[in-house]
């Protein structure tokens, strides 16, 4: 894989999660549902999205008549202070979020079914990039990304959000499986309102994402009466872009509620939020963040840091950071006084890092026992009647002597019937008069180094023999689309439709496809008028289900 800038800029830990792009692997049919949902997202949003939408796709490497290449997205995207990596479908919450706070646009290069074309759960490229990308020239609003991304990688999940993001894409890949039966969704189903229905309470990551979801997915701008689109499901959804001005759907003014307001990933939305302005985007933001655990502080971070389980960076008086997983704590009168992280962690006190297989923390008032303090034998009386005795390889206290890392060869921390810690070497002892807070996550060199793999996407298609033949048909027209003759493609145009009137009576996207390229060339005839009824009886054949309509209404307000 060559190595973009962007690339460059990746954290360690999580390169693993960019794979290339292998542009080959889209077929012509990848390429007529792109053209086919882009032409009328185009169309109707330049006038109905944000003002940003309508130079926004161009000014990213976007065209309408063809898949984007990522690479050249992420050239288009420098300017902006942004750029674009492929990745293979969903990642890790985190991790989305992670790479957003740095300017990093992560893309889905999968091509949504012929069967999914209004709308997939699941991501793809339609959504990623023409759905998130083209608002991203607004400084204000790609400001607000990198916040509300920055503050999505610091919230705490519960184990009840990791249950229901598998849910979730369990259902939405068994969606896009043409395969999949109706007795699978149903099942897929019952295992998402299940996971549901385990929330006991609402985590940071939750509010945090329902933020996300209001605003930078499914959010509008202007007033409840007078608004304009902006989020990427709107923008990338053909029907979630007309059906959000139905009256049913409730507009309320965006604020911090939003965060208190579930959602669901396979349904069209019962409401949608309005923004006064992107400026307004940050205030609201702000304003979920100030009421969060992890922003309050104290022992309601620690709380939070316990109960979600997670790798944390705990912050304590004296300029002492811990990185890892809380372990057991023990508390007197309310407060902590003993903490470990589980499974060893790391500290750091300024230029000063260490790492152990355990780590045990004292908090309150252990100055006295700072003083003097050398490498060799110790025994040392801590704070609430906490001892530790034994031999110390090395340590460094802080400047106001308040809190130190010490690193063991052997010892005991002791600290009556709540503790009594036998140390080995390399176990890490922690003062500190208190703790400050807690957020998730760590620094990326915490974590280990990965490197990036060899994974080519789209998944390469397998056709059956059955459909060769239509294959054929679509890579001859997208062929003699693209080869510039002008008029003279009705040629082959007519040999494909008796092709298809002969062997595929059913399908309608390449028909929709070459009457939409007829009409651009000026070349109607007889060939469009056939080509304009059978759509219109395949939308009786489909009994609507198929959005034909809405193609040939596009087709309609298109050669005005």
């Amino acid at each position: 894989m060559v190595e973009s800038r962007t690339i460059s800029r990746v954290p360690p830990h999580l390169r693993h999660l960019i794979v290339q792009q292998d542009y080959a692997r889209y077929t012509a049919v990848d390429q007529a549902v792109w053209r086919f949902v882009l032409l009328q997202a185009h169309a109707r949003l330049k006038h109905a999205a944000h003002a940003a939408y309508g130079s926004g796709l161009s000014q990213t490497g976007i065209s309408v008549e063809r898949i984007p290449r990522i690479g050249e997205m992420d050239e288009h995207l420098e300017p902006f202070g942004w750029g674009a990596v492929c990745v293979d479908g969903f990642i890790p919450p985190r991790a989305f979020q992670e790479l957003q706070s740095l300017s990093i646009l992560p893309i889905a290069a999968d091509m949504r079914t012929a069967d999914h074309l209004v709308y997939t759960p699941a991501p793809d490229i339609i959504h990623e990039a023409a759905g998130h990308a083209p608002i991203l020239p607004d400084p204000v609003y790609a400001a607000y990304l990198r916040r509300v991304g920055a503050a999505g990688a610091r919230a705490f999940t519960l184990t009840e959000d990791t249950a229901i993001d598998r849910a979730i894409y369990a259902l939405s890949e068994l969606k896009e499986q043409p395969s999949a039966t109706p007795e699978q969704v149903a099942r897929a189903e019952q295992a998402l309102t299940s996971a549901r229905s385990s929330v006991t309470r609402v985590s940071e990551a939750a509010r945090l994402s329902r933020l996300y979801w209001w605003t930078a997915e499914y959010g509008l701008v202007g007033t409840p009466r007078d608004y304009k689109l902006y989020g990427a499901g709107l923008l990338s959804s053909l029907w979630e872009s007309f059906a959000c001005h139905d009256p049913k759907v409730r507009k309320p003014v965006l604020s911090a509620l939003c965060a208190s307001v579930d959602y669901d990933v396979t349904r069209p939305q019962p409401q949608l939020f309005v923004t006064p302005s992107f400026e307004d985007l940050h205030q609201v933001l702000d304003q979920v963040v100030r009421e969060l655990p992890s922003a309050r502080g104290g022992e309601v971070a620690l709380a939070e840091a316990a109960a979600s389980g997670e790798v944390a960076t705990i912050t304590l008086e004296g300029g002492v950071e811990l990185h890892g997983m809380l372990g057991a704590c023990h508390h007197t009168q309310g407060r902590t006084t003993l903490l470990s992280l589980a499974e060893g962690g790391r500290a750091r006190l300024s230029d000063f890092s260490a790492r152990g297989p355990q780590l045990l923390t004292v908090l309150g008032d252990s100055r006295a026992a700072l003083r003097g303090l050398r490498p060799g034998l110790v025994s040392l009386r801590l704070a609430h009647g906490a001892s530790l005795v034994g031999k110390l390889r090395e340590g460094r206290t802080s400047p106001d002597g308040g809190a130190a890392i010490l690193v063991m060869e052997q010892g005991t921390l002791s600290a009556g019937s709540q503790l009594s810690a036998p140390l080995s070497a390399g176990d890490l002892v922690i003062l500190s008069d208190g703790v400050l807070g807690a957020h998730a996550g760590a620094p990326s060199d915490f974590f280990p180094q990965t490197e990036l793999p060899q994974t080519r996407v789209p998944k390469a298609h397998t056709v059956p023999p059955r459909e060769q033949g239509l294959l054929s048909l679509y890579e001859l027209s997208l062929s003699a689309l693209r080869s510039a003759l002008g008029s003279s493609v009705v040629p082959v145009f007519e040999r494909v439709h008796r092709e298809l009137a002969e062997s595929h009576p059913h399908d309608w996207l390449l028909r929709w496809n070459l009457l939409e390229s007829l009409q651009k060339l000026g070349a109607g005839g007889s060939l469009a008028e056939a080509l304009r009824g059978e759509l219109e009886d395949l939308e009786v054949h489909y009994d609507c289900r198929q959005p034909i309509a809405s193609g040939l209404s596009y087709l309609r307000r298109a050669s005005r």
